[in-house]
């Protein structure tokens, strides 16, 4: 059995690390051309205040996203009370472009600390670039 998976994935960010945020952010598209499999890790460090909840929107064009409907899992809304963790849902659409969106549910005035990463997994050619 072949245990190597870094010849199988690769990451790109959607949403880069920043000091805290206090309004919604939209990640930056990622294409997914060349890959069958997707996952959108987010990762919430401290939140202060407010309530935030990720989404993952797609795309054909990486202009015009709406929110995606093919998925497995789901995202929590995320505060202070269950802040500094990890949530992951994988992307089971057929769209070439996804990114993660962090809404601003409840508003903020010191706000939250989060990053989004995709994972594009099982590339068409190996290895995955």
């Amino acid at each position: 059995m072949n245990r190597d998976l870094h010849n199988a994935i690769s990451t790109a960010v959607t949403i880069a690390p920043a000091a805290n945020r206090t309004a919604t952010t939209n990640g930056t598209g990622v294409d997914l051309a060349g890959y069958r499999t997707a996952v959108a890790l987010v990762q919430f460090g401290v939140v202060t205040d407010g309530t935030w909840t990720p989404t993952i929107e797609e795309s054909d064009d990486n202009s015009s996203f709406t929110t995606a409907t093919d998925i497995s899992g789901s995202f929590t809304a995320t505060t202070s009370s269950n802040d500094e963790t990890v949530q992951e849902v994988s992307y089971t659409g057929s769209k070439r472009y996804i990114r993660v969106v962090v809404t601003e549910t409840v508003a903020s005035t010191t706000g939250a600390l989060f990053n989004a990463l995709i994972v594009r997994g099982n590339p068409i050619t190996k290895p995955a670039t």
